[in-house]
């Protein structure tokens, strides 16, 4: 899979309701009080609890250049471990509070020598990075760095959000490239980027399927764009970008939750790359992607009463919202420690594979083989 060449450069944002804009520093040089250093082996942490770390939050604006058109200016969110014991709380698009993650805490020093593992994802159609912010906070408190890049001209409350403009099916994959083409820079060279796993809700996990390598069905995608169905018309342009495609290298592994845009594409099977697949039976069902795999590494976990918002607000009328994110939480992370960190422990093994079920709330169903953890 080849890598998108996305230019990045950065601009300061300034300090208000939506983040910091200065690099965190170290926990030591801060007066703030803090907790103990967690042991170094993270596989040592409990995958079905709360991580040792405290969690910091901070937002960046950069401006990059994109396949087609003018530079693109989007916000970019981090989610990354502290040992800082208080602070402000953080609080999304100045109106969503989250007493449990500091905003613009001290960064905590890496687990161990290798570095940060690092967790990117995408937001749904009219949102924003911190939808899923339990998932972002659980993956920090485990000691990972969780980015999450703004899609401009999708978000909540953006004109243009829910009409889809076709250029979004390429740039929200370029978001992501974008935002991990910052973390050497945002965290001193010490995130481990060039592995990381990818989620994301909705919307966002189509543009999982996209960032991994999904080929897209050009001749189905064409035939909408003779339809109209997009209001900004498709142009030959654009269409050469899908064509092309546009799949990052680095992302390894994919959880995309509830939806898919499954009419986009035409070969699953193409990024060869294991996925957790998460949808709820009161939603947009998996059956259709999982129909047209064949020989992917694919779970899917379908969650019994889960709404659309099981995997990103919450407020499902038949899951309670505490226990589908510990449950949503605890899977994503032990597919992300086994397929990133090489987590071949029986407790982390036994959740991915299906033999130790969570939930009577959930189903859980495997294609394909099994992807053996990385040495």
């Amino acid at each position: 899979m080849r890598r998108l060449p996305v230019f990045v450069s950065l601009v300061l944002v300034g300090c208000g309701s939506s983040g910091s804009s200065e690099t965190p520093a170290p926990a030591a040089e801060t007066g703030t009080p803090q907790i103990a250093m967690p042991a170094a082996d993270t596989l040592s942490y409990a995958v079905d609890k709360t991580g040792p770390f405290k969690v910091g939050h901070r937002v960046k604006e950069i401006t990059y250049t994109p396949p087609v058109g003018g530079p693109r200016t989007i916000n970019i969110e981090y989610w990354y471990p502290s040992l800082d014991a208080e602070g402000d709380q953080a609080k999304y698009l100045g109106v969503f509070s989250d007493p449990e993650t500091f905003e613009g805490a001290s960064l905590a020093p890496p687990a161990d020598g290798k570095g940060y593992p690092v967790h990117v994802y995408s937001h749904g159609s009219s949102g924003f990075p911190a939808t899923s912010f339990r998932m972002a906070r659980y993956f920090a408190s485990h000691g990972w760095l969780y980015v999450a890049p703004t899609h401009i001209g999708n978000t909540l409350g953006s004109p243009e959000g829910k009409d889809r403009p076709f250029p979004l099916f390429y740039l929200r994959s370029t978001d992501v490239t974008a935002a991990l083409d910052t973390l050497k820079s945002e965290f001193g060279g010490k995130a481990r980027a060039d592995r990381v796993v990818m989620s994301g809700h909705s919307f966002g996990g189509y543009t999982t399927w996209a960032s991994m390598g999904a080929k897209f069905d050009m001749v189905a995608i064409k035939k909408m764009c003779d339809a109209g169905s997009w209001t900004i018309p498709c142009k030959p342009e654009d269409l050469a970008v899908l064509e092309k495609g546009v799949a990052d290298a680095r992302i390894v592994a994919g959880i995309p939750m509830a939806g898919g845009n499954q009419d986009m594409f035409s070969d699953y099977d193409a990024p060869k790359k294991p996925v957790l697949l998460m949808s709820g039976s009161d939603d947009v069902s998996g059956q259709p992607i999982v129909d047209k795999v064949t020989t992917l590494d694919l779970v899917w976990l379908e969650f019994a009463g889960g709404c659309h918002q099981l995997f990103a607000m919450g407020g499902c009328a038949k899951f309670d919202e505490t226990l589908g994110w510990s449950l949503t939480n605890t899977h994503a992370l032990a597919f992300a420690r086994r397929l990133i960190l090489g987590d071949k422990g029986p407790r982390t093994t036994a959740i991915v594979t299906g033999t130790e079920p969570l939930s009577a709330k959930i189903t859980f169903r495997h294609k394909g083989t099994f992807t053996a953890p990385p040495e």
